[in-house]
C-alpha cells in the first residue's frame, strides 16, 4: 500500500489539526497507509496524536524542545530512513524546513497556510521556508492568492497547487452555550493574533466613529497578548470606552453565538479562520478585501468586504451590516458551510491527485 508521512508542528488540537486528522482517516479508507508525526514543544503527547490513537491510527509525538535541538532532527531522520519510499506531507513552516533539509531526494509535498509577520525571527524562518518550498516537487497553497504569492517569490507554477480548507477545520462537538454579555450592544468581536498584519489598530482607530453611531456598542478583543512594541501602539485604543480585552479563549463558539458582528480587519490574510467560523455560524462579517478573504467570502451574502486599512470604511461597514435587512442567521451559515468547495472528501481527492503527480 502507498505510504504517506504527515508531519505537523504545533502545540494544540486546533482547526488545522482537526482537518489533518480527518484527512488521515480518509487516506486510510482510500487504501493508503498514513502515519502522523507531530513535532511538539510541550509535556507528554501531542493532542493530535492522542486523538489519532482513539481512531487506531499510527501516530507519534516527536519532542521538539527548540528548533535546532538535535533530538528532534535525529528522531525524524531515523523515521524517514525507516520508510524511504513514503511520501512526506509537511503542514507548516517548521515541518517544511526540517523535512526539506532531511528529505534527500524523497517525494515531499508541502501544505502551506501562509506566513505571519511577528518580528525579525519569524521573518527569518519565513525566508528559510520559502527557500525550501522553491525546491520541493509540489507545494499546495490554501488559497489562490497565497499560491500566486508563492509564485511571485520564485515557486514554479507547474509545481504549485491550490487546495482550500474543508469544514472539518471546525469543531465537531455540540456548540456550548453563548456567553452572557452586558448591555444592549451591539456587540462586536475581534478574534485573532494581536500582531500588526491582523489590523486591530485599524479597528481601534474606527471605534470613535462606531460609538458615535452606536453609543452602546462594545468591542470584545480575543487573542493572546500582543508583542511589546505593538502592545504599546495599541494601548491608547484599548483604553477607549466600550473596548474589552478577553485574552486567549480555547473555544470561540460561545462568543460567536453571543455577538452581533465579527470583524476581520487584516492587512494580510492567507485564508481567514475567524472569518470562516463566523460565516459558518451565520454571523454578520466585516472583512478586509485582501489576500484569501475575498475568495473565502464568495457566495456569502452575510459578509461585507472593505478596503484594507480603511478605518472610515470599517465604521461605515458596521452601520451597513447592522441594518435590519442585512442577511444573517443560522440558515445563511448552513448554506455557506455546506458549499461543495468545503467538502472534506473532495479535498481528500484533490490531495490524492497531488500525491499522484509526484509518484514515479
Amino acid at each position: 500500500m502507498p505510504e504517506v508521512l504527515l508531519l505537523r508542528s504545533s502545540r494544540h488540537l486546533g482547526g488545522i489539526e482537526r482537518q489533518l486528522l480527518d484527512h488521515t482517516l480518509r487516506l486510510r479508507a482510500a487504501g493508503w497507509q498514513p502515519y502522523l508525526l507531530c513535532l511538539f514543544r510541550g509535556p507528554g503527547e501531542h493532542p493530535l496524536v492522542t486523538a489519532a490513537r482513539q481512531h487506531e491510527l499510527p501516530a507519534l509525538t516527536l519532542p521538539d524542545p527548540q528548533f535546532w535541538h538535535g533530538s528532534a532532527w535525529r528522531a525524524l531522520r531515523g523515521l524517514l530512513r525507516q520508510r524511504p519510499h513514503a511520501i512526506l506531507h509537511s503542514c507548516d513552516y517548521r515541518s517544511d524546513i526540517m523535512g526539506g533539509i532531511l528529505r534527500r531526494g524523497r517525494r515531499h509535498v508541502a501544505e502551506s497556510h501562509g506566513h505571519t509577520a511577528e518580528g525579525w525571527r519569524m521573518a527569518a524562518w519565513n525566508q528559510l521556508d520559502g527557500w525550501v518550498l522553491r525546491r520541493l516537487p509540489a507545494v499546495v497553497g490554501v488559497s489562490a492568492d497565497w499560491a500566486a504569492t508563492l509564485q511571485r517569490h520564485g515557486l514554479a507554477a507547474d509545481r504549485c497547487y491550490i487546495i482550500g480548507n474543508s469544514r472539518t477545520i471546525l469543531p465537531s462537538s455540540p456548540p456550548p452555550s453563548p456567553v452572557s454579555l452586558p448591555g444592549a450592544g451591539p456587540h462586536l468581536l475581534y478574534a485573532g493574533r494581536l500582531s500588526p498584519e491582523k489590523g486591530l489598530h485599524v479597528l481601534l482607530r474606527s471605534w470613535p466613529q462606531i460609538r458615535h453611531s452606536f453609543p452602546g456598542a462594545r468591542l470584545w478583543i480575543m487573542g493572546s497578548p500582543a508583542p511589546p512594541g505593538y502592545a504599546r501602539r495599541l494601548r491608547p485604543g484599548l483604553q477607549q470606552a466600550g473596548v474589552h480585552t478577553i485574552g486567549y479563549q480555547p473555544d470561540i463558539r460561545p462568543w460567536l453565538l453571543a455577538v452581533d458582528v465579527v470583524i476581520v480587519p487584516s492587512l494580510r490574510e492567507t485564508w481567514g479562520m475567524t472569518a470562516f467560523e463566523a460565516l459558518c455560524a451565520g454571523k454578520r462579517l466585516i472583512a478586509s478585501a485582501i489576500g484569501g478573504l475575498p475568495e473565502l467570502c464568495r457566495n456569502a451574502p452575510h459578509a461585507h468586504l472593505i478596503p484594507a486599512g480603511d478605518a472610515a470604511a470599517l465604521a461605515a461597514g458596521v452601520r451597513r451590516v447592522l441594518r435590519p435587512d442585512f442577511p444573517h442567521g443560522q440558515q445563511a451559515g448552513q448554506q455557506f458551510c455546506q458549499q461543495e468547495r468545503f467538502d472534506p472528501e473532495r479535498r481528500c481527492q484533490q490531495w490524492l491527485a497531488v500525491y499522484e503527480t509526484i509518484t514515479p
